[in-house]
């Protein structure tokens, strides 16, 4: 299974590339950017406007892990994005609730491991033997980025 969607993903990745290169050869460099700004990274906090929704339930979920342990909001974002393995988020602590979470919000997950080349990845390069515990790191993964557009 793991197999048939990683060839999903390399299909879909050929056809964005070759799209990309048709594109690239009927511009002229000033039309590709006509500005002349650098282009911002895939997951700049700009893209959050595209994750409200999960952006907002994860807030939630952070303020009420907060409002039991005490803290602030900065705080916490910071003290996760420095080691998520040690600080946890309530409802998300489980690996149940983490692919329940992923079962919720697995378009806007995808998408954004789509754009920091997780599928690109061996599974066994992340410890993940199995398509369940890969869904597992994976979804753990996005929420850490998610996580990363609320600071």
């Amino acid at each position: 299974m793991i197999k048939k969607y990683l060839q999903f993903i390399n299909e879909a990745d050929e056809v964005e590339t070759a799209e990309a290169q048709a594109q690239a050869e009927t511009e002229t460099p000033d039309e590709a950017n006509p500005t002349g700004e650098a282009e911002k990274s895939e997951t700049d906090a700009s893209d959050s406007s595209k994750f409200v929704d999960v952006i907002d339930e994860l807030k939630s979920l952070i303020e009420s892990t907060i409002k039991k342990s005490g803290g602030e909001l900065s705080t916490f974002v910071e003290s996760y994005i420095k080691n998520p393995n040690d600080v946890k988020i309530e409802k998300l602590i489980n690996d149940a609730d983490v692919y329940e979470f992923y079962l919720k919000w697995r378009n806007d997950i995808d998408e954004i491991l789509s754009d920091i080349n997780y599928f690109d990845e061996l599974p066994s390069e992340n410890n993940a033997f199995g398509l369940y515990e890969y869904t597992i790191k994976g979804t753990q993964k996005a929420i850490l980025e998610f996580v990363k557009m609320i600071k």
